[in-house]
Formats: structure tokens, C-alpha cells, sequence
């Protein structure tokens, strides 16, 4: 772990989350994506320790790694029951290994490019005080919810 990398901090419990902790394993945290301006059911994949790049996971980091997307994206679809549930991983802001869980719910338009733009445009005009984020208690509570569906039960790593 780092002392500057906000995904170790989360993981440390130096930083909370809307909901607090929806599964947390050996290798992998899920979390609410903390941001301001997330979406009820946007989570977070958080690899325990500090790594930068997939190609760093261990077999044992690299084999838990898909029942716990797969378990993630049950419990959105379960909870949020979105079109879509974009699955992705950047690592380039936050040089951490982390995966990002999106619902794309009706109200955002279809087609990756589409709704990226839209999520964008959603976000600049909800920083600009246009528009509201949802709130934290929304978020938290889609967090519990996602958090009390039995997909979880069956992880083991």
C-alpha cells in the first residue's frame, strides 16, 4: 500500500464509501464508487494490494478476480435492473488495479460512446450546480441492497 494512492486509503479504511464495504475478500475490496457524482449501483473492484497493472496479479488475485466481477454485475442487475452494465478498467488516474461496475440505467442513451458523452456531460453540469447528484444516502443504500443479495455467499478466495 501507498500513502498516496486513494484506492489503498479505501482499502485501509482511511477512506469510507457510500454503504461501507459490499464484499470484502483475500484478494478483492467492492466498494460504492465514492464519488460525488456517482449513480446509485456504480462500484468498485479494488485489488487489496497495491498494483499497477493486471499483468502484476498473482494466480490466486487473477482466479477470484471473475467470480467477483461476475458476482458485482449479478448484484446491479438484481438491484438496479439497468440495460447494461458496463464493466472497465482504466488505472490510469489511480495507478492501482480497480475495476469500475457501471449500470447503464433507461435514462442514459444507449451505445458505449453515447453514454460516456452523456455521463459527461450529466457530470459537468451536476459540478456546476445545474443538475444534482444523487445522494449519499441513495448510494449507500444501493450499496446494502447490492450487498445483501446471495451472490456474494458463493465467493471464496
Amino acid at each position: 500500500m501507498t500513502e498516496t494512492c486513494p484506492l489503498c486509503a479505501i482499502v485501509a479504511g482511511r477512506s469510507s464509501t457510500p454503504g461501507g464495504i459490499i464484499h470484502n475478500a483475500e484478494c478483492w475490496l467492492v466498494v460504492h464508487h465514492p464519488g460525488l457524482q456517482s449513480d446509485p449501483g456504480e462500484l468498485l473492484v479494488i485489488l487489496r494490494r497495491h498494483a499497477e497493472s493486471i499483468g502484476a496479479l498473482t494466480e490466486a488475485e487473477a482466479a477470484a478476480l471473475g467470480p467477483v466481477l461476475h458476482a458485482g454485475v449479478a448484484g446491479i442487475e438484481r438491484v438496479v435492473a439497468p440495460e447494461r452494465v458496463y464493466t472497465a478498467s482504466y488505472n490510469e488516474r489511480n495507478r492501482h488495479v480497480h475495476f469500475f461496475l457501471l449500470p447503464r440505467t433507461r435514462a442514459l442513451p444507449a451505445g458505449h460512446v453515447t453514454s460516456d458523452l452523456f455521463r459527461r456531460g450529466r457530470g459537468l453540469l451536476r459540478g456546476w450546480g445545474l443538475g444534482s447528484n444523487p445522494s449519499a444516502a441513495a448510494r449507500a443504500d444501493a450499496a446494502d441492497r447490492i450487498r445483501a443479495e446471495d451472490v456474494w455467499r458463493t465467493l471464496h478466495d
